[in-house]
């Protein structure tokens, strides 16, 4: 009888196996984000800091304030700490309360993406499509990060779904909601969630059978929504006197407007001091090592899957377009990925700017898409008598053998961790390339049922090497990115020992020059931690003049200062620009001997030099 067998024609497996399939990659997800967070220490103890502040003093929240006294805030908007500020109200302040948020929209983004490939292009494409993004390195580890990319790749993935029913249902309120989406997301990481707007642009552009003078009435109501969603505490808040609010982090002129304009905006784009850390600009800088290891795996097959979508337009118009499926939403949902994708990808290969590694995590989610939809259809196409049919096999090879070569630094090093990984993943592709290439030649593809396993075997080896590396943040506690690096909380440890013993009752335990050190300090000593050069050490919040005050007052009695004989590197970055604070406190000052508050043999100490301010004149 039909339904009687789990494993008959219409038996739970047969008519649930997507559900079952994706059910097993989300708790994948879950796994990889999840697993040993508690064994994890505070991963960016700057943000951590400004989650402890706000549950000591909520009333500082508002302002997204870095420490509970209200000296300064953090270099982001608020929504992202909140959100980790509320998972450590319920679970406790500790390191994988604050990251919980984080991991939670990683394993909802998968859920997502699934959902959103899904529509157009079926279930074998959405399942792919979710594992991409599962088992995207880069991803994993910012998901189990103190940063918030996470949450706001959840919130404009939402927002891409929103767009793409907007769309299909001709919907003017849909539209607004999934601008304003974009907005929460500006919220959480600023500039970054605008990454999603071209392609929300194209899908209702392309996508409604309004006329073009309502589409265009439509879109500029959503890019108002849009601005006062994304601005809307930035002017709450630059409305607020400045003697009445902390000094805006980063900003350099004391306001949101300037850190969005600025360090938040410009800088990433127009700054140097990181890009040589990538490797310089150029067309193959995603493919060098470190790169490759967070995100570029699986980068060839999702962009050679696109040849098997390609199709001449018989006119450059908005006819020409039509008649290439642009319109439908397959087309729609090919069009977003790609303007998220190709814009971001030109933009870490080619920018000078200011950006971190785990910035690549914004490119996952339409890298993943465009893996699940390349996938399916290059399967197809090999199915056919097309020449667009031999795009799998090449896709196959040139994406093992890029995969080879990025393994092949470890298995030279570690042949017998690693010397197994590199078998499985380049005999797999190449032997199913192979087999691929023989069944082709013999005209057996498309009715010979070899085909589907072999295609099967083929590309499950690609993902043999990003699974196994996404593994590696919950094996070391820490993520992908960062494993090995030394721990900042521990490296303060001798000096937050210190200051519990001598401080006092200062409001402040200490002022240093930069926000990481203040984090890493307030996570240790439990105090307020004042970082008088906001994050980066280059704010101007204070004068030489006004430190005086601050130590009568019994705000402040120790101050950590970048030494006098500071290297050249110091400097370079921005250090310099509170010089006269330096001089004044080295000038009037008692110095400590390093030994009582810092190991002798820790390099990063040299730079720096602690000072006894009681009792100044």
């Amino acid at each position: 009888m039909r339904g009687i067998s789990l494993l008959g024609k219409s038996g739970p497996l047969t008519n649930y196996w997507a559900e079952i399939t994706l059910a097993g990659i989300v708790a994948l997800s879950a796994f990889l984000n999840l697993w040993n967070l508690w064994e994890q220490s505070f991963s960016v103890p700057y943000y951590a800091a400004a989650v402890r502040s706000m549950l000591v003093n909520p009333g500082i929240a508002f302002f997204n304030s870095f420490d509970s006294v209200g000296f300064v805030t953090v270099d982001k908007p608020p929504l992202g700490i909140w959100a980790q500020a509320a998972s450590a109200a319920v679970f406790g302040f500790n390191s994988w309360s604050v990251v919980l948020p984080q991991a939670l929209a990683g394993v909802g983004s998968v859920i997502l993406i699934y959902f959103i490939v899904r529509q157009p292009f079926g279930k074998p494409a959405g399942l792919i499509a979710a594992f991409a993004l599962a088992t995207t390195p880069v991803f994993v580890s910012t998901a189990r990060d103190g940063t918030m990319d996470t949450q706001m790749i959840f919130v404009i993935l939402l927002a891409l779904w929103v767009a793409l029913k907007a769309a299909r249902e001709q919907s003017l309120w849909l539209l607004l909601l999934s601008f304003a989406l974009v907005g929460i997301g500006f919220n959480i990481k600023m500039i970054q969630a605008y990454v999603v707007l071209p392609g929300l642009i194209v899908i209702y552009l392309f996508g409604t059978n309004l006329s073009t003078r309502q589409k265009l009435v439509h879109l500029a109501l959503a890019l108002l929504v849009l601005a006062a969603v994304s601005l809307s505490w930035a002017l709450a808040v630059d409305a607020i006197p400045a003697d009445q609010r902390p000094y805006i982090g980063t900003s350099g002129d004391n306001s949101v407007i300037g850190l969005i304009l600025g360090h938040n905006g410009e800088e990433a784009f127009l700054l140097e001091s990181t890009a040589n850390s990538y490797g310089g600009p150029g067309l193959f800088r995603l493919f060098t090592h470190a790169l490759s290891l967070q995100l570029s795996w699986l980068l060839p097959l999702a962009l050679i899957g696109l040849l098997a979508w390609w199709r001449r337009p018989e006119t450059l118009s908005f006819a020409g377009l039509r008649n290439l499926g642009l319109h439908s939403e397959k087309g729609l949902t090919l069009l977003a990925f790609c303007l998220w994708l190709l814009p971001g990808l030109i933009y870490f290969s080619f920018t000078l700017g200011n950006w971190s590694t785990y910035y690549l995590a914004t490119i996952a989610p339409p890298l993943a898409g465009l893996v699940g939809i390349g996938v399916v259809s290059m399967y197809h196409g090999y199915l056919s008598e097309r020449s667009t049919g031999w795009v799998l096999v090449v896709a196959v090879v040139v994406t093992g053998l890029m995969q080879a070569r990025t393994l092949s630094t470890f298995v030279y090093y570690d042949p017998m961790g690693y010397g197994s990984l590199f078998v499985l993943e380049l005999a797999g592709s190449m032997v199913c390339a192979a087999l691929l290439v023989w069944l082709r030649v013999k005209n057996l593809q498309g009715t010979s049922r070899g085909s589907f396993p072999v295609a099967c075997v083929a590309v499950a080896a690609l993902f043999i090497a990003p699974a196994a590396w996404s593994c590696l943040p919950f094996e070391t506690g820490s993520s992908a990115e960062n494993a090995g690096g030394y721990n900042a909380t521990s490296l303060t440890a001798p000096l937050a020992g210190f200051l519990l013993t001598h401080a006092g009752n200062t409001s402040f335990i200490a002022a240093v020059p930069t926000g990481s050190l203040a984090g890493s300090l307030s996570i240790g000593t439990e105090r307020p931690v004042m970082a008088f050069g906001g994050y980066m050490g280059t704010d101007q919040i204070l004068s030489a003049g006004q430190i005086p005050g601050l130590i009568h007052n019994g705000t402040v009695r120790y101050i950590l200062v970048i030494s006098e004989n500071r290297s050249s590197d110091y400097r370079g970055i921005g250090y310099g620009e509170n010089d006269a604070i330096y001089t004044w406190v080295e000038g009037h000052c008692e110095a400590v001997p390093v030994q009582e508050w810092s190991e002798s043999n820790v390099y990063f100490w040299r730079q720096y030099g602690l000072y006894d301010c009681a009792g100044v004149s």
